[in-house]
């Protein structure tokens, strides 16, 4: 059982839902807040966005969607982990969440005790210390520096010149793991095995991976258009970072 009452703000429209995740998730030592539509989440969140540690989101309610509230909310908090509940298990459904910022997905119908595994998955990769790298290590000595880029692992933190840039825990996940395995071609499988192994890789496309990359580029560059070559595409292969 959890014992550091991480707070979760469920999103949900059906209070049967609602209340079984929350007995499900206050078993595991969770603190659950509950919203049943769009427009009091995003009011509650916004309101009190630094209390919470992860938000549950249903991808239909009936005042607004799932993906406008996600857009929502990464704007007020962009490393905030969100996992999305819903029925669309559609590969271009899927894509555009990631794209928003979703960082998992559990599809209807589920079992609440996979949403606990899930979330406490989540908790674990964001709140976590890097297992490379021992808590009492400093910050800086065991900073990963690629050109402009660098990655604080203990901290999960990305900086490019000196500017921080916020990724979602899976865009972290993916430029880590590259970073680490600079000058090796990955293919959108082997990354799905090795960025997504904690969840469940059934319901990822390898569009997922090119969304990600997508986003890594598009957030890494705007900072340091001139490293746009570091992640590079090899068109029937995959993808690889290059030290400039």
């Amino acid at each position: 059982m959890m014992t550091n009452h991480r707070r979760v703000l469920l999103v949900d429209d059906e209070t049967r839902i609602r209340n079984i995740l929350r007995m499900y998730l206050e078993l595991e030592g969770f603190i659950v807040e509950e919203a049943p539509n769009g427009t009091q989440a995003i009011q509650r969140y916004c309101e009190n966005h630094e209390i919470y540690d992860l938000i549950v989101l249903d991808w239909l309610l009936p005042d607004m969607n799932g993906i406008e509230v996600c857009k929502c909310m990464k704007q007020t908090q962009p490393d905030i982990p969100i996992l999305m509940l819903t029925g669309r298990s559609e590969e271009r459904d899927r894509i555009e969440g990631f794209e928003a910022g979703v960082d998992d997905y559990v599809i209807k119908p589920f079992s609440p005790r996979e949403i606990v595994l899930r979330i406490q998955n989540m908790i674990t990769r964001v709140y976590s210390p890097s297992p490379y790298v021992s808590e009492t290590d400093d910050l800086l000595n065991n900073a990963i520096m690629i050109g402009e880029i660098v990655l604080y692992p203990s901290a999960r933190r990305v900086m490019v010149k000196q500017n921080d840039v916020h990724l979602t825990p899976k865009e972290y996940d993916l430029l880590y793991f590259l970073i680490t395995h600079q000058e090796i071609v990955y293919s959108r499988e082997v990354l799905l095995t090795e960025v997504w192994k904690s969840s469940h890789r059934e319901i990822y496309e390898q569009r997922t991976v090119d969304a990600h990359i997508k986003r890594l580029r598009e957030k890494l560059f705007s900072y340091y258009p001139e490293g746009k070559e570091c992640i590079q595409t090899l068109w029937g292969r995959g993808y690889m970072f290059h030290k400039l």
